[in-house]
């Protein structure tokens, strides 16, 4: 004996008849997007337009006599997606997953000992600040002095940031005066 459980959605007078597996993952699917939403004063109108384009989907994978499959479920979930809720929180976790975090070069001024350019180039590379002197001085005695010039002008050009954590979210106290 075949168990099958007929559905209706939002959009459509249609009965869709899903095989017990296929049910569950379409039950719990739209049930985390119900919980997702819970704070969202147009869930309503989400959760219609959700089942709408899940029917429509339906539509157009019709079985013939046979129950569909949880296969077409995961389908068609995997063509919709996630539920996006647009808050902060969930927001902030997916974009700190995909995308780099955001330097900015400034000067620091916690642990300066002429302007505070070697810090911020330390912060912003994440290299101990120790050797980025090393490497300025370095430099400075190869090029005969031009990178002392450089240090002098990016000491007049970079904004100042009070610590390295400030340099590396990218929080400056804007342009010198």
């Amino acid at each position: 004996m075949d168990k099958t459980i007929l559905v209706t959605l939002a959009g459509h007078d249609d009965q869709y008849r899903l095989e017990p597996d296929a049910f569950d993952r379409l039950a719990r699917y739209l049930d985390g997007a119900a919980e997702r939403l819970q704070d969202d004063p147009d869930r309503a109108d989400v959760l219609g337009d959700l089942e709408r384009s899940i029917g429509d989907k339906l539509v157009r994978t019709d079985p013939g006599d046979r129950p569909i499959t949880i296969a077409a479920i995961d389908g068609i979930l995997d063509a919709i997606g996630a539920v996006d809720t647009g808050r902060a929180d969930e927001a902030a976790a997916g974009a700190a997953a995909t995308q780099p975090r955001r330097r900015r070069l400034v000067r620091v001024r916690d642990g300066q000992q002429m302007a505070g350019v070697c810090n911020g180039l330390a912060a912003y590379s994440e290299i101990r600040v120790d050797w980025v002197r090393t490497i300025f001085i370095l430099a400075t005695v190869a090029t005969a002095g031009v990178f002392l010039i450089v240090y002098v002008a990016m000491a007049f050009i970079l904004p100042v940031g009070e610590t390295p954590a400030e340099a590396q979210a990218g929080r400056s106290r804007g342009p010198i005066r």
